[in-house]
This record gives structure tokens, C-alpha cells and sequence, in this order.
């Protein structure tokens, strides 16, 4: 097998200067009899009863110990690092999928952590992606933190594979998975190229695993078949946030894959935790970050990257834990929100900012939007007469996302991908007067296809002046998924309305520049392929080609709608 260097070691926890004092490490075992790594450092001035920064990971390897948490042990705080079941040392299987496996073990750490006497009863969590999930589910346990502070958390997404549109996360959750299995299985060296392998395109997609030369992987396909449900995830996530009782200091970045996480989570704490004080206190920092970081310093600078986020977050977590009742950034606001193209920082009080309001934009042709050469445009007047669109999605071929490689690309060009003819492109005139965007990003448009079931994949971007398309934003709709909460399958030949949500974003499109909408039948490997035949997803072994009639015109507008300042 080729090998690649590891992508998942996800984690902003910087190695601290000092690691002197005391360490216990305790196999700490859990209600089901399971006992989990857990490592406690006491650093050299630490007092009697110290409050703790707690971490639960399942990215600590097998052969080393992590770290104290430097600005912790600086400041006399116990870190608590704890490996996840079944990874590290903890015993127990890795099930991403059963995320109450995350909420027990927290829950039981706690009960012990009250118990120690070094402990003096006040705990914050902090970490990214999945450490960041985990504190999501260690905040259903109680009162028993006050703060955590999730970056880059996934809400649903690692849980399973479904999308919000009701398609499959598909590079994330094959190189994911197994990605985790090998750790388990064989340690963090020699991690296969899974892309190098061909696994993305080879099918049918639920046998990944045995296509990796392992054998059937029951948390794998578990994690993988969440998708055939996703109004399951949805829902259930909603409902949780009723009994988070501690505020959460929420970062991301615009061009994270679980970016709508982010700020639904932040939406969510704002309007339906259990206290005042975690509605009140819960900040929300959102910069042009891919998972790991800044993707893209040629288009937003080399600078703009964690540095004051890594501060801002300290000051609130150990503010807390001096003082749980006292707002620990009383002149921040509550959400900091970094604009693209502008390349500036904003505030405000909500998201979306307060004032914000629809502006649509008709999606106009003489039948000829196909390829950034065609007579597709973006115009805020209402369609009258005018020829549908047509273009064929063949999956065998399929439009790319990130150039068809697993790892994003952030704020890239995607003018080769425009000039496919199975892309549909809508450009506005050249702007004379900049078009401020904050909030959700919709396109609304009525379509017939030629197959029982297919994708839409819609993608906002930004045109410079030299030309360059800049991606800003993306979405995808699984038709039989239409309605989140029931599968329907399409009767071929009748026009349908459909809706795809891109995201959220803020973009302010400056004078010189145009907006661009681009729409297609896959964003592969980010989205998996539909096979276009309407039968179980994850399981067809052929892919079908489907014609897609994209209607603008009296009776049918197509609106691309943007929550504009």
C-alpha cells in the first residue's frame, strides 16, 4: 500500500513550555465495566483544590503521552486527558456512531473527577473536530461543567454520514473511518493512501472497507448507513441543546466541512439552552478557516490565522473558572464574523446580523447556460418567457469538488470546472455597487430529470476582475431526500420544485466583481455519487446517466437568494 501523511491529528493544544510536576495515569473504568486511559497533570504550582481543563480525544497515539495543556499548567490548572474508548489505551470499540458510548463515559468521568480531593468542582472542556463533538455530548450530562469551547465540531457528522440535503459525506467518512480502524488496528504509522488506493471510486461504496483489504468493519458500515435516515440526526440533535446548562465559547471556519454545524450549534444555544447564563455568556468567532486552519494565505494573508482566536478563547475558559457567574468577555461581542473579499472583521450581537434581508437573484438563459461560456446570468428582474436549461449528470464522469482530492481547497478558482458542459453557469453583470452577504444562502428552482432519483449540486462564487471563479460557498440535495423527513422517490418526466440550502456565509462582492452561481449533478468525492436508479443508496455496483431540465422562466423562477446587509 501507498502511504500519506496522517490528515486527522486535528487539535490546536500546543506542547507547554514547562512539563514539570506530577502525573497520574488511571485505567478509570466506565458503568459498563470498560476502563478508559486517563492522565492528570499537576503542575508545580498547582494548590490544594485546583479547577481542570478536561480533553476527551480519540486522536492520543499508543506509543507516547500527551502534553500537559500549556496555558493550564502555566496558570497552576489540572489537565485531564482522557483516550476515548477504544483508542489510545482505553479498552472498549471506537463506535463513533453511538454517541451515547461519549455521553456515559463523560458523565462517569465526572462522577469520579467529584470524588478526587485535589478537585475543587469547576471543570471547562476544549479541543476540535471530534473533541469538539464530545463536549456536545458531555453537556447532557448536567451542571458538571462551566464552559467548553468546541472548534471545528462536528454536531451530527460524526455520528454518520448523512448530509443536510440527504447525501453521503463521502471522502470524510471512508478516509475517517478508516483512518481510525488502522490507528486501532495497527497504530498511527503507515496510515494507507486510501485515495492512492482508488477506494472513492470503487463501488459499491458500503463495501470500502473489504476494498481496503479489511475485513467487514461493523462501526464503518454503521456509520456509513446513517445516511439512509438522516432526518434521524437532524432531529435529535435540536432537542439536546434543552438541557445544556453551561455556554460554549463555538469557532469555525467558512470553509469547513461542518461549518453549518458550527453556526447551527451556536443558533441553537442562543435560542434553546437550559440557562441564561449559557444563552447569554456562548460566543460564536467564525474566520475564512478550513478544519486545520488557514487554507488559502494568498487570498486572505498569512496572518489571518488562530492567533487571537487562541487568545480570545483563554481569556473566556479560565475566566469562568475563576468566576462561573460573571460574563467572562463583557466587551466582546457575540458572534465575531470575518467577511471574505473584503478580507475584514465584523460583530454582531446575532447571526444572521441584525438587519439582514433577502435579495433575490433570477437565474436567466436562452437555454445556453451550460459552461462558463454560455448565456447564463444573475439578475435581480423576474424571469418572463425564456428556454429551460439541459444537461446531462453522468456519474461515470463526475463533476469535481477540491479537483477530486479528499483535503479541501478552501477559497479556490473553479473555472476549469465551469467550462464542463454538464455545468450550468449564471453570472452577474460586473457590480457596480459592492452586494454585502451575512446568513444562509438558498437557491430555489423547479426541475424534471430523466431517473427515478438524482443530486443538484449548487456553488456560489466569487468572480475577480482577472477572471478567476473563487468558490465561497456550497450545497447538495439528494431528490428522494426532498422533504428531509421521508424518502420519495421521483416520478421521471414531472417537474418538481426543489430547494438547496449552500450554507452559510458572509462575503461582501465588491465593485469590478460578479457573483456566480454554478449547478450540476455531483460535487465529487466531498458528496458520493448518486447512481441516478433509485435504489438502496450505498449499494449499486452500476451508475446511470440522468437528464436534468433546469426550468427559469413566468411559472417556474429560479431564485438564488441572499440574506444581504
Amino acid at each position: 500500500m501507498s502511504q500519506k501523511k496522517d490528515p486527522y491529528n486535528v487539535c490546536d493544544l500546543a506542547p507547554a513550555c514547562d512539563t514539570s510536576g506530577d502525573i497520574k495515569i488511571v485505567m478509570l473504568p466506565m458503568r459498563d465495566g470498560i476502563k478508559l486511559q486517563t492522565i492528570v497533570y499537576f503542575p508545580v504550582n498547582v494548590k490544594k483544590k485546583a479547577p481542570a481543563v478536561f480533553i476527551r480525544t480519540p486522536y492520543t497515539r499508543t506509543t507516547e503521552l500527551l502534553y500537559p495543556y500549556n496555558e493550564a499548567h502555566k496558570r497552576g490548572i489540572i489537565t485531564i486527558y482522557q483516550a476515548c474508548r477504544g483508542t489510545g489505551w482505553s479498552e472498549g470499540v471506537f463506535a463513533p456512531a453511538n454517541p451515547d458510548n461519549e455521553k456515559n463515559d463523560a458523565e462517569d468521568t465526572f462522577l469520579w473527577l467529584k470524588s478526587q480531593p485535589w478537585y475543587n468542582g469547576r471543570c471547562v472542556m476544549l479541543g476540535a473536530s471530534y473533541p469538539g463533538w464530545v463536549q456536545w455530548c458531555a453537556m447532557e450530562t448536567g451542571d458538571h461543567l462551566v464552559a467548553t469551547a468546541p472548534q471545528v465540531a462536528p454536531l451530527y457528522s460524526c455520528q454518520g454520514s448523512a448530509a443536510p440535503g440527504g447525501a453521503v459525506r463521502f471522502s470524510f467518512t471512508l478516509c475517517w473511518v478508516l483512518t481510525m480502524h488502522h490507528r486501532r488496528k495497527y497504530g498511527y504509522g503507515n496510515i494507507p493512501d486510501y485515495e492512492g488506493m482508488g477506494l472513492l471510486s470503487k463501488l459499491p461504496v458500503i463495501d470500502a472497507d473489504k476494498n481496503a483489504l479489511y475485513p467487514e468493519l461493523p462501526v464503518f458500515r454503521k456509520f456509513f448507513l446513517a445516511a439512509r435516515t438522516p432526518a434521524k440526526l437532524l432531529e435529535n440533535v435540536a432537542e439536546k441543546f434543552k438541557k445544556y446548562t453551561c455556554p460554549a465559547y463555538i469557532s469555525g471556519g467558512w470553509f469547513d466541512p461542518f461549518c453549518g454545524e458550527t453556526i447551527l450549534s451556536f443558533m441553537l444555544m442562543k435560542s434553546s439552552a437550559a440557562t441564561e447564563k449559557a444563552r447569554n455568556f456562548t460566543r460564536l468567532v467564525i474566520g475564512p478557516w478550513g478544519h486545520g486552519g488557514l487554507l488559502n494565505p494568498e487570498v486572505f494573508g498569512k496572518d489571518c490565522d488562530y492567533r487571537n482566536l487562541t487568545k480570545w478563547r483563554h481569556n473566556y475558559l479560565f475566566g469562568l473558572l475563576k468566576n462561573p457567574e460573571k460574563d467572562p468577555l463583557p466587551e466582546e461581542p457575540a458572534v465575531r464574523y470575518y467577511m471574505l473579499c473584503e478580507n475584514k472583521w465584523y460583530e454582531s450581537e446575532t447571526w444572521p446580523p441584525a438587519g439582514t434581508k433577502e435579495r433575490k437573484f433570477y437565474l436567466h438563459s436562452n437555454g445556453s447556460a451550460n459552461t462558463l461560456y454560455g448565456d447564463g446570468i444573475l439578475s435581480e428582474t423576474p424571469p418572463l418567457q425564456e428556454e429551460p436549461d439541459v444537461y446531462l449528470s453522468n456519474p461515470n464522469a463526475p463533476v469535481l469538488s477540491n479537483n477530486g482530492k479528499h483535503a479541501s481547497l478552501g477559497c479556490h478558482d473553479r473555472s476549469d470546472i465551469e467550462k464542463r458542459s454538464d455545468v450550468l453557469v449564471y453570472t452577474s453583470p460586473v457590480l457596480a455597487e459592492p452586494v454585502t452577504v451575512a446568513g444562509e444562502v438558498k437557491l430555489r428552482f423547479s426541475a424534471k430529470v430523466s431517473t427515478p432519483d438524482t443530486d443538484f449540486a449548487a456553488t456560489l462564487s466569487w468572480v475577480t476582475p482577472d477572471g478567476k471563479s473563487m468558490l465561497i460557498t456550497t450545497g447538495m440535495l439528494r431528490a428522494r431526500f426532498r422533504d428531509i423527513n421521508k424518502e420519495e422517490l421521483l416520478t421521471p418526466g414531472k417537474i418538481y420544485d426543489f430547494e438547496i440550502s449552500l450554507g452559510h456565509t458572509a462575503v461582501k462582492f465588491t465593485p469590478g466583481c460578479a457573483i456566480r452561481l454554478a449547478l450540476c449533478g455531483q460535487h465529487f468525492p466531498m458528496y458520493d455519487r448518486n447512481a441516478n436508479s433509485g435504489k438502496t443508496i450505498l449499494e449499486d455496483t452500476q451508475l446511470f446517466i440522468s437528464r436534468h431540465t433546469i426550468y427559469h422562466d413566468t411559472k417556474h423562477p429560479a431564485e438564488l437568494i441572499l440574506p444581504c446587509l
